[in-house]
């Protein structure tokens, strides 16, 4: 088939299509009508060329990305049938979450000699136990990432994991040992999307925080001249942009090592974000999270980990459970078989978005280091007032309908009753405590609205 002759068309220029547009809109005024200003301060133009798009080098784009799936490190009898189990679906990577030290030999012989991705997300530091997991990986041969991140701790409960002396010299030697195929560092930036951060603030919030882990472990002694960090990324229902903040991190994980003179890896867990899942017409959790999974691998997230769509407000149970999984096995064998992050590079609205995130961020990030850096933003409080500012925002737009939540704002089922639905509190939990530091605060967009819907329950 000989190539298509476009030769019979007139060329374009941008100046020539925005007249045009201008005619068609007959007097009416382009910016106001035509140009969308997002939540993050974006301008969004209504037409792209190559002429005013920036095509970004981002040259770690992964070529596959891991199907994984959430343990709790509970029972360890009921850990491995669910490591058994999900394994013979062929889920090949996992992401455990535990609140103290577990016995490692037993759950990594789970995974020897596999080819097994393990994330592990531990809420404590224990150096030993630390130092005793990365030498067992390495004999079994799994790919570890522990995502030790003490910052996440200190931002989100107040207080620090261990006397604060006590913190990065350990997670220091961790990383300048022998670790062969273990990564160590991890930013769980899902707090800050939680918590109602935009995607701007995300962005600059987590870069800001990666540096400053950098900067602590660097009082220590020289970095290693090429380290991993893994990224915890909470996706939202905004499909362009939330490819488009993927890649922006790519590019600004890129340039901190350049900052710091060592080559940093980025490897991104994406998970759909809890704020966005709503309690009543919670089926539309499904179509959200479809939306968050495919927009992480057009992104470009090495690893996916679906949550059910009733996760905060129900037990773990199969059903739901197996529903997560599914999604992730059709859009791995269904529709991104021989698809990858890739074939986003040069669509122009995508690369604009990367471009425009990646520049406001940057600008952010710096505002916070010239201010002193992340940890004395947390400290002062100026990091939780203005993502609280921004949950705010967000509120508001719902309530004035500048914004919609297919459910809870428009097309609402009235009917429907939830009160003896809920298993698990799915609401901004208050738990006053003696801290540190103000603690940032998750919150749910919708919830403000399901409050009053069950308390009208309850009157009935």
């Amino acid at each position: 088939m000989s190539a298509l002759d476009f030769s019979g068309f007139n060329h374009f220029d941008d100046k020539l299509w925005k007249q045009q547009i201008q005619m068609d809109l007959q007097g009416k005024d382009y910016n106001q009508e035509l140009i969308w200003q997002s939540p993050d301060g974006i301008a969004v133009p209504p037409f792209y060329t190559k002429n005013n798009t920036k095509v970004s080098s981002i040259s770690d784009l992964p070529d596959t990305w891991a199907h994984t799936t959430q343990i709790y490190m509970g029972d360890q009898n009921v850990v491995k049938q669910l490591i058994q189990k999900k394994r013979a679906q062929g889920i090949g990577s996992f992401h455990l979450v535990c609140d103290e030290p577990f016995e490692p030999t037993e759950v990594l012989n789970y995974f020897k000699n596999s080819g097994i991705q393990l994330i592990l997300d531990c809420n404590f530091l224990n150096k030993t136990w630390l130092n005793e997991v990365v030498e067992k990986a390495k004999n079994a041969k799994i790919a570890l990432h522990l995502n030790q991140d003490p910052l996440h701790h200190l931002a989100k409960t107040g207080n620090w994991p261990a006397h604060p002396d006590n913190v990065f010299k350990p997670l220091y030697e961790c990383l300048t040992q022998d670790s062969d195929g273990v990564s160590v560092l991890g930013i769980h930036a899902t707090l800050y999307v939680e918590s109602g951060a935009n995607n701007i603030q995300q962005l600059a919030y987590s870069m800001a925080q990666a540096n400053e882990t950098l900067e602590q472990l660097s009082g220590y002694g020289p970095l290693p001249k090429s380290l991993t960090i893994n990224y915890s990324l909470g996706i939202g229902p905004n499909y362009f942009f939330e490819i488009a903040k993927l890649r922006a991190l790519r590019r600004l994980s890129a340039l901190l090592g350049q900052i710091h003179e060592v080559e940093i890896k980025c490897h991104i867990t994406a998970l759909p974000a809890q704020r966005f899942m709503t309690l009543y017409d919670f089926n539309n959790n499904l179509l959200r999270h479809g939306i968050s999974m495919m927009a992480g691998i057009l992104g470009g997230a090495n690893a996916l980990c679906n949550l059910p769509y009733d996760h905060h407000y129900k037990k773990s149970n199969e059903f739901s459970q197996s529903l997560a999984e599914n999604q992730l096995f059709i859009l791995e064998s269904e529709v991104f078989k021989d698809i990858d992050a890739r074939i986003t590079n040069g669509a122009y609205y995508i690369e604009q978005l990367t471009e425009k995130m990646a520049d406001q961020a940057l600008g952010l990030f710096k505002s916070i280091e010239a201010s002193g850096g992340w940890l004395k933003a947390l400290k002062q409080g100026t990091l939780q007032r203005k993502i609280k500012e921004q949950h705010e925002k967000s509120v508001h737009a719902l309530e004035s309908r500048d914004a919609v939540v297919v459910g809870i704002n428009k097309y609402a089922d009235s009917t429907q009753k939830m009160q003896d639905q809920i298993e698990l509190y799915p609401f901004q939990k208050m738990n006053p405590q003696k801290t540190l530091v103000a603690p940032i605060v998750v919150r749910r967009l919708t919830q403000k609205f399901e409050l009053q819907r069950l308390n009208n329950e309850r009157q009935v």
